[in-house]
């Protein structure tokens, strides 16, 4: 638990003030599954309250809320915070509003926000002890027209809302919108302060640069003269401002002569071209901040007739040769392309495809998709599909073998004429892409004119093409290909492969070999949780209801190892014949879980026992 005191400061801004009782003009939010959590009562002497470090701003401002949260009683008592930030773009925890003096309630700029969760728990609270922590107004709010506001800040502090009501903190502020000349003030006064990465965590205190802040049309000439006088900071400002200028400005950016504004213009843009209702890849629902935000800035920002200027600028990308560009292309060929961009998009892929050199060798490496810049491509030449171009036949270069091979992973069989022929050709010898793809058009159940192509890649340099082979020699069925898999297993170091070559050696009927090799791996840092998941099908436990550490010392991997080996030893048979031991059998003792896991039963028990609190 941290202490208190370690975020903990007392504002002196003059509009500082606190309420007990929630505003109906505070919106609840949604079912978080934190306001879900909430149990514990709300204390009788919490009060929140709320400061700012002036009382007028200009819009575009970046403006700090001073939060604290105070304990007034005699009693210490609980409150949870964070564990909601990360990945986010604020703590989601805190809701805020701004309502104008004429009663409308600005809009959330980044809804839908995406979380994987962060630091934070319950923090006692003695009396006279404060909890503080400031947060981005603008990152909650979007403040686009002049006026006195209400401030309103709340959060569930981990208390189930009743009688008394949770404390919200409210404050007043008035927003003045600039002048060209003052505009251009502020800016180069946020120029001159410090970036924070972190400020949306509520650590920083003072003031900091954020362009994102700078999302109104009056700062649009500012913003635009210092890109293209060389701070690239401030497209960060010109992205988000919803004006058919800021997409103009945009667009001649992304036609500059220098190809590291273009291609940083042209990033921005992407972020706010139009969706288009024919685009599978992009989820019409979910928590997703770019979607909304790009959602909104394309309905406000963009007419028909950028799409020329669009398209134009998609096919320069696609012609160069560095893979971050061509994707960009691809990308903006999503948004606004048409049929006839096919061919640009093939010659692209067709490049893609042959200088894919060197193969996938790396534990970080990724195996779960090509390497940049094919997958976008491909998606755009799919998507053009739908928009009129038929895709030739026979495939004429390297490129369009790939698609052939993707095309054909997706119906079931049988394969066409000729198919083989293509596979005999691009499995062994092609670029590993092609031999990637060549392998995962196969289909099930695996013809036995395949199973040379599934031995052969099995023994591939690149890991992508052997876990494709993995994959199809699980389906397969033919035990001539376990020995290989549980080398796989023994030898390799990239997590997916060994997930899959793991699971296809199961399918074969591994059994007790895939243990013994599993056994030998508790001791690597990177893989012994891994194969934790292995070795738990020998015990009777509930396959992923599990808790556990994930900083094992080497000792304790070791121990592991020694558990697990001697568990082995003595019950072999037994496992060799297919028996799960129950975790209430004495020959099962808590040192095959130590501190990595700990499985949770529907009945509510848990094993092994929790020494502190069973």
């Amino acid at each position: 638990m941290i202490p208190p005191t370690k975020f903990s400061f007392r504002p002196t801004a003059l509009l500082a003030a606190a309420l007990v009782c929630a505003p109906a003009a505070l919106a609840a939010g949604p079912d978080d599954g934190w306001e879900r959590g909430a149990t514990n009562p709300v204390p009788a002497h919490a009060v929140a309250t709320v400061a700012t470090d002036r009382d007028a701003f200009f819009i575009g401002e970046n403006v700090l809320l001073h939060f604290t949260l105070e304990n007034a009683g005699p009693e210490p008592f609980v409150a949870s915070f964070g564990g909601d930030s990360r990945g986010a773009r604020r703590h989601l925890r805190f809701k805020v509003a701004a309502v104008h003096e004429d009663g409308s309630v600005a809009e959330d700029p980044f809804p839908f926000s995406m979380c994987f969760g962060g630091l934070g728990g319950p923090l006692t609270l003695a009396p006279g002890s404060n909890y503080a922590c400031s947060l981005p107004l603008l990152s909650y709010c979007q403040i686009d027209t002049p006026g006195d506001y209400s401030i309103r800040v709340s959060h569930d502090y981990g208390w189930k809302n009743g009688a008394p009501p949770r404390p919200v903190a409210e404050t007043r502020i008035s927003f003045r919108l600039p002048t060209a000349a003052q505009a251009e003030q502020v800016l180069a006064r946020m120029a001159a302060l410090s970036e924070d990465p972190n400020a949306t965590w509520g650590r920083r205190t003072q003031d900091y640069a954020d362009f994102s802040c700078l999302r109104h049309p009056v700062y649009l000439e500012s913003l635009l003269r210092r890109v293209q006088a060389g701070d690239r900071r401030m497209l960060n400002g010109l992205e988000l401002i919803p004006a058919p200028e800021a997409t103009e400005a945009l667009l001649r950016l992304a036609a500059d002569p220098d190809p590291d504004l273009a291609f940083a213009a042209a990033l921005s843009l992407a972020k706010r071209l139009p969706i288009p209702a024919d685009d599978p890849f992009i989820p019409t629902r979910g928590p997703l901040d770019w979607l909304a935000s790009r959602r909104r800035l394309a309905e406000r920002s963009w007419t028909p007739g950028f799409a020329p200027d669009a398209r134009a600028a998609a096919l320069r990308f696609l012609d160069r040769t560095n893979a971050p560009a061509v994707a960009l292309g691809a990308r903006l060929i999503c948004a606004v392309g048409a049929a006839n961009d096919a061919p640009a998009l093939l010659a692209a892929l067709d490049r893609a495809v042959e200088s894919a050199y060197n193969p996938r060798r790396e534990p970080k490496d990724n195996v779960l998709d090509f390497p940049a810049p094919i997958p976008d491509l491909v998606r755009a030449i799919d998507l053009l599909r739908a928009r009129g171009y038929v895709p030739g036949d026979p495939p004429q270069n390297k490129g369009q073998a790939l698609l052939y091979f993707l095309a054909q992973a997706k119906v079931p069989p049988p394969r066409p004429d000729g198919w083989l022929r293509w596979l005999d050709i691009h499995a062994e010898s092609g670029k590993f892409p092609l031999r990637e793809a060549a392998l995962r058009s196969i289909p099930a159940p695996v013809p036995p004119e395949a199973l040379p192509f599934i031995r052969r890649g099995l023994d591939d340099a690149d890991l992508g093409v052997v876990r494709a082979a993995c994959t199809l020699a699980g389906q397969s069925g033919n035990p001539e290909f376990l020995r290989p898999l549980l080398d796989v297993v023994a030898a390799e170091q990239h997590e997916w492969l060994l997930r899959d070559a793991s699971e296809a050696a199961q399918r074969l009927g591994a059994g007790f070999d895939l243990l013994e090799i599993w056994t030998d791996r508790l001791g690597d840092e990177r893989l012994y949780l891994l194969a934790l998941d292995s070795l738990q099908t020998a015990l009777d436990v509930p396959a992923g209801n599990h808790s556990g550490r994930t900083d094992l010392s080497r000792a304790e991997r070791l121990a592991l190892r020694t558990a697990w080996k001697e568990f082995l030893a003595r019950h072999a048979d037994d496992l060799r014949a297919g028996r799960r031991f129950k975790v209430d059998d004495p020959a099962v003792s808590p040192a095959l879980a130590g501190r990595a896991r700990r499985w949770n039963f529907p009945d509510g028990s848990a094993w092994p026992p929790d020494p502190e609190t069973d």
